[in-house]
């Protein structure tokens, strides 16, 4: 009895290594996949749009699908195209849903990379002069509920206040963020200094930028792919000089 217990309990192990295997093989196919596309739509490559298409239309994650649909906004606000059947299939919570249908945080810092696709959808949508489509990105950002305590929320915040001119333009929160002082509030630590680049980038763009200490910021990074498209969107890429960062 003991040798089969044994045995069951062997195959058991073997069967959950097995599908644990399988789940971070997957979850590495579908990242290479949805950053094959993240670059062709920043680097707004010949085809992109075609690319990025026939992404959400073949996978079938939810996560993965609506950080798709977010890349397809951005190359149609590029292309002029009609953004209305993007929008109503978008759902920026699902991103964030675990299997039981709740708001995962865990899951939510896994993929807060979607906020830096948002941030540049409402920068293209400015730069378009879509403001409807700006204004419906703010409302999908406003029906997670839970992350109203995260940096990305609040930056996302920041930016729709500072493009529509509303409430303090975005200011408190931007000039905390620079200054560290955001301690309140949870966040992905990786992306925390791309975050504080798209801040010190929303302040030029409203001519509150006084502190030079971030020159160097905005140069580096307009010298990356999503740099380079959200400074131009804001029409400010011609103030800085594109300086690659040092890998240590």
């Amino acid at each position: 009895m003991e040798y089969i217990a044994f045995v069951v309990i062997l195959s058991l192990l073997v069967g959950y290594v097995i599908y644990k295997v399988y789940s971070l093989v997957s979850e590495v196919r579908r990242d290479k996949e949805y950053i094959d596309v993240y670059q062709d739509v920043y680097g707004q490559k010949e085809g992109s749009y075609e690319k990025v298409c026939a992404y959400v239309n073949s996978i079938k994650d939810a996560s993965y699908r609506n950080k798709g649909l977010i890349l397809k906004l951005c190359s149609e606000l590029d292309n002029e195209l009609d953004c209305s059947e993007t929008l109503n299939e978008l759902s920026i919570r699902d991103v964030f849903l675990g299997k039981k249908g709740h708001f995962n945080k865990e899951l939510f810092i896994r993929n807060s990379d979607v906020y830096l696709c948002l941030y540049l959808a409402m920068a293209k949508a400015r730069k378009k002069s879509a403001f409807t489509v700006l204004n419906s990105l703010c409302e999908k950002i406003n029906q997670i509920p839970e992350s109203v305590e995260s940096v990305e929320y609040q930056l996302a915040k920041a930016i729709y206040n500072a493009l529509t001119e509303k409430e303090d333009r975005g200011l408190q929160f931007l000039n905390d963020l620079l200054e560290g002082n955001y301690t309140q509030y949870f966040y992905d630590k990786k992306l925390i200094g791309l975050y504080k680049k798209f801040g010190a980038a929303t302040l030029a763009y409203n001519g509150e930028l006084i502190d030079d200490t971030y020159l160097a910021d905005l140069n580096s990074f307009a010298a990356t792919g999503i740099g380079v498209n959200y400074l131009k969107s804001l029409d400010i890429y011609d103030q800085y000089q594109p300086v690659k960062e040092d890998k240590e």
